[in-house]
């Protein structure tokens, strides 16, 4: 995303004029040592993660838009950039975005020349506000897909499954929404970071049989190995840092 757009979209969805006369690396450090975010963190692990009104605090937004500036803006760029490097036609794929938040990362692909973007987000005003944008920007609107029922090329899941408390579950959905032959992008480092950093995670996840919980460590290579046994290869090196990791659907 171009550095005049995302610093407008930020100053408005933080409602934060002073965020447009910033560096991108000032906009950074002023968010993540926002007291905003830190108070919002503080709720959510001070409740021992049972409090969900946090994620309807209207201070939510700082972390949300934390989260894409230090992990997801960079996930669909190495998306983007394996796609490219290996023959594509990425812009005449079908993205889907799940959980997409305050729709910065639906933004940034439609930005970057996605052509057929769909997305799912059950906050209306975070929908909506996802949608003012593109029309202000003059972008093809993306797609909301509340059924769920869809397939598509790429399927994006970033720093959304270790909100899950039970995972596996989770994982199903995305599969089932992956076109064999597509591409599952999913973010799994999110499971090292425990709740007293990072609003929304639990300190253990239900199993599949949902009879025994684990840490967070154990959960990313069940997640793995879940995907591993059921048709899905995951493409080695396809991305940086492996955010995000990439599975292919082979059957």
């Amino acid at each position: 995303m171009k550095k005049d757009l995302k610093l407008r979209t930020i100053s408005r969805l933080l409602n934060d004029p002073s965020i447009n006369t910033m560096t991108l690396k000032a906009v950074k450090e002023y968010v993540f040592n926002s007291p905003q975010k830190a108070a919002v963190t503080q709720q959510w692990a001070q409740s021992n993660c049972t409090d969900f009104t946090a994620y309807s605090n209207p201070d939510y937004q700082w972390d949300l838009v934390d989260c894409y500036l230090s992990v997801s803006e960079g996930s669909i760029a190495h998306v983007l950039r394996y796609l490219q490097l290996n023959g594509y036609d990425w812009q005449q794929l079908s993205y889907f975005d799940d959980w997409n938040g305050n729709g910065l990362t639906t933004l940034d692909l439609i930005s970057s020349g996605c052509q057929d973007v769909s997305f799912y987000n059950n906050v209306t005003f975070q929908a909506q506000s996802l949608l003012s944008t593109c029309q202000s920007e003059g972008f093809i609107a993306p797609k909301q897909d509340i059924t769920r029922q869809n397939q598509y090329d790429v399927v994006l899941s970033l720093q959304c499954v270790e909100h899950m408390t039970a995972p596996l579950d989770y994982v199903r959905e995305l599969m089932q929404m992956t076109k064999v032959g597509g591409l599952l992008c999913m973010s799994v480092d999110g499971f090292s970071w425990t709740p007293d950093e990072s609003i929304g995670h639990f300190w253990e996840y239900q199993t599949d049989d949902k009879t025994q919980f684990v840490k967070g460590p154990q959960m990313r290579k069940m997640v793995k190995e879940y995907l591993k046994n059921n048709g899905f290869d995951i493409i080695k090196g396809a991305c940086w840092n492996a955010n995000p990791n990439v599975f292919k659907r082979v059957k």
